[in-house]
């Protein structure tokens, strides 16, 4: 082959450097030699070249070798029935040569219970060698071609070594676990087992890690360079370090009209349409009238530190001609340093008629919904949500097609997630500093939230208005996504059936190590059994099967059988169209506006403190605003969040994504940027 190429290289006028007759260019030279070629030069080079580069390996009838291994693939850690068979992982056996290329002797997969056997020739280990054995193990990936016909390759999970010049014909490996995708048994929620000394089962993009860096590098010594100053004593200024980032959505905004953020039409504004977009029900209080609605947070529930003010909050709105005006907030307020969960409370009420006093408290509703939409919105039914859903699958879906429509959405989140660990919710997290919670407080908010996330039933909520353009834009993508999905399952239905027990055994994994269903005590009280029409429930579980006895998992279950029942297949539809959807949409509206609503210190931040004259003051009291420290890295979080992005669906830079999806959001992109969503910035999964 080398020779065939250096006379093609020869013919087209290439030359490598001298340093010998018969010098090999190394795989580098070669492609960067090829990429510059002309495309007639390329396809001339191709044609002669691709019968012998795409040359499989010789196919024998294995039944005839003479020689065989066996063994036993199970995951490291045992279930509640002993060992957890690793099924469907591809095992190819090679004899190991120092200082020569490995021989390969044949390989194999593992069936449904985690056993293999390879048969092999030992003399395909070479005149006069006897075979050194070793097993690897290999997973699939994909990628799509143009036309969606998938390419699949493998990527090497282990290996483990037998024995040296290995005479006989016969070898049992035993029983080998591999650590794969194992869950965290630390944790209520279903999460990653990454031990200090391991490393994570997957990998980030190459790609991933320069927009980081471009992205993260102008502000970067920014933040350096206060945080230097504080250590000092002398931290900059509030407003000095507000200036020295890049100027956000609300600082603009109040450069040119100043106040304008502060009113209460943009208020409802961000509710709508904002990061802290989320689920408006109807004001209890105000049975039959369509245009109230409610915003709740249950903050006292939770351990605090004492040090920051963070009341129950309770929003009540109108729908004003296309408007959403808040027209009382009732804060439930703790005395300052307390800190135990459900500490006594003391409701104040606020209207637009109370002056400063309803400015303080729409600023502490801001700082709420802040706090809420990070572990809520954003951290909670975002990332960990979907982490759970990635880890069962990587667990279980290998024969399945049902790999090729959820794996490209569920890639990274875990080591996304990984690095939350300790960045934003650990002992010394951002979140657990900045704001009111401990990490106490902040876990059990988490376990709650995620005790309350199911796929079944889900579909986004329909919008209060006509001026709701994230509803709208929720709706949209859903409906796409739907007419994806189906076509997909249209294709791939029968292999799919074909193989539902790794389906059943994907289910089986999601339901065992979620959360358990959390119903709190006022909803357990209003909703259930009863009509409740001022519930939304299309993006909630459904509460008459959550609240029942023994508390059952937060997800439900897909299946519990081998073979498909009648429903199963329009449930997993479902269950893809939830996965998808949060790690698509749902996390970029919530993550790339994070520096237009959360940029600016004195406007919303993750927690407000108690000041000497209490925390309900105005923004001139700095002693209720952030530390210096905390805001600067306020600032640097919120802007790394939203302009670090790679993995974009449209871009679709793995091609792991089917084009078909690509090209149906592609067809609606004037649609969604009529919404005030650009198509192009939603990232095909969360990595960041």
């Amino acid at each position: 082959m080398f020779a065939v190429l250096r006379r093609w290289m020869g013919a087209l006028g290439f030359k490598g450097r001298e340093r010998g007759g018969n010098e090999v260019l190394d795989a580098q030279e070669l492609a960067r030699w090829y990429s510059g070629l002309k495309l007639e030069e390329r396809l001339a080079l191709s044609r002669q070249l691709a019968p012998r580069v795409r040359a499989g390996r010789t196919v024998r009838d294995t039944s005839t070798l003479p020689a065989v291994v066996v063994g036993r693939l199970v995951f490291e850690q045992d279930g509640p029935e002993g060992p957890i068979p690793l099924h469907h992982i591809k095992v190819e056996l090679w004899d190991r040569d120092f200082g020569a290329p490995d021989d390969f002797l044949g390989e194999g997969f593992t069936d449904p219970e985690g056993g293999f056997s390879v048969r092999y020739d030992p003399a395909d280990a070479g005149v006069g060698d006897l075979p050194d054995l070793e097993v690897r193990f290999f997973e699939p990936q994909h990628t799509f071609r143009p036309d969606g016909q998938v390419v699949e390759t493998w990527r090497r999970i282990g290996s483990e070594h037998g024995p040296d010049d290995h005479g006989g014909l016969h070898h049992d490996f035993g029983t080998l676990r591999l650590p794969y995708w194992e869950y965290d048994s630390t944790t209520p929620l279903a999460r990653l087992l990454v031990t200090e000394e391991g490393t994570a089962p997957t990998a980030y993009a190459p790609g991933r890690a320069l927009a980081m860096l471009k992205a993260v590098a102008p502000i970067e010594l920014v933040k350096r360079g206060h945080l230097l100053k504080g250590k000092l004593g002398q931290a900059p200024a509030l407003d000095r370090i507000q200036a020295d980032y890049p100027e956000a959505l609300t600082v603009r905004m109040e450069r040119e009209s100043p106040g304008s953020t502060r009113t209460d039409a943009f208020f409802g504004e961000r509710l709508l349409n904002g990061m802290f977009s989320s689920v408006l029900d109807k004001d209890p209080e105000a049975p039959g009238e369509a245009n109230a609605f409610r915003l709740y947070l249950p903050w006292n529930a939770y351990e605090q530190d004492g040090i920051h003010c963070l009341p129950d909050v309770d929003v009540r709105l109108r729908l004003v001609e296309e408007r959403l005006l808040p027209v009382r907030i009732i804060l439930g307020l703790r005395e300052p340093g307390a800190t135990a969960p459900g500490s006594p409370v003391t409701r104040r009420s606020f209207t637009p008629a109370d002056g400063a006093g309803w400015e303080a408290a729409k600023r502490m509703a801001r700082v709420s919904a802040t706090l809420d939409t990070e572990l809520g919105n954003h951290l909670g039914q975002c990332h960990f949500n979907v982490e759970q859903y990635a880890i069962a699958a990587h667990r279980n879906l290998r024969k399945s097609p049902l790999r090729w429509l959820l794996m490209p959405h569920l890639r990274e989140v875990v080591l996304i997630n990984r690095s939350a660990n300790g960045f934003l919710v650990g002992p010394t997290g951002y979140i657990t500093r900045a704001s009111a919670l401990t990490e106490r407080g902040v876990q059990s908010r988490l376990q709650h939230l995620l005790g309350s996330y199911d796929w079944k039933g889900f579909e986004p909520a329909p919008p209060v208005c006509e001026g709701h353009r994230y509803a709208r834009a929720a709706g949209l993508f859903w409906k796409l996504l739907g007419e994806h999905v189906d076509a997909f399952f249209a294709e791939h239905g029968a292999a799919l059936e074909a193989e539902w027990r790794e389906v059943r055994r994907f289910s089986d994994d999601l339901v065992a190590h979620s959360a358990p269903a959390f119903v709190c005590r006022y909803l357990r009280a209003m909703v259930p059994g009863k009509a409740a029409p001022w519930f939304v429930r299309s993006e909630r579980m459904d509460l008459d099967a959550k609240t029942q006895e023994p508390v059952p998992k937060a997800v439900s279950a897909v299946t519990w059988t081998d073979v498909p029942q009648p429903g199963e297949l329009e449930s997993l539809k479902r269950l893809c169209r939830y996965v998808i959807y949060f790690a698509t949409f749902r996390h970029a509206w919530a993550n790339n506006l994070q520096w237009d609503d959360a940029g600016e210190v004195l406007y919303a931040c993750l927690g407000l403190r108690w000041g000497k004259g209490g925390a309900l003051s105005t923004e001139a009291d700095l002693d209720v605003a952030p530390s210096p420290e905390e805001a600067t890295e306020m600032l640097w979080i919120s802007w790394m969040l939203s302009k670090t992005n790679y993995g974009f669906l449209l871009a679709n830079e793995e091609d792991d994504v089917h084009p078909r999806f690509v090209e149906l959001l592609r067809a609606h992109a004037a649609e969604f940027s009529a919404l005030g969503l650009d198509i192009r910035t939603v990232s095909s999964r969360i990595n960041i």
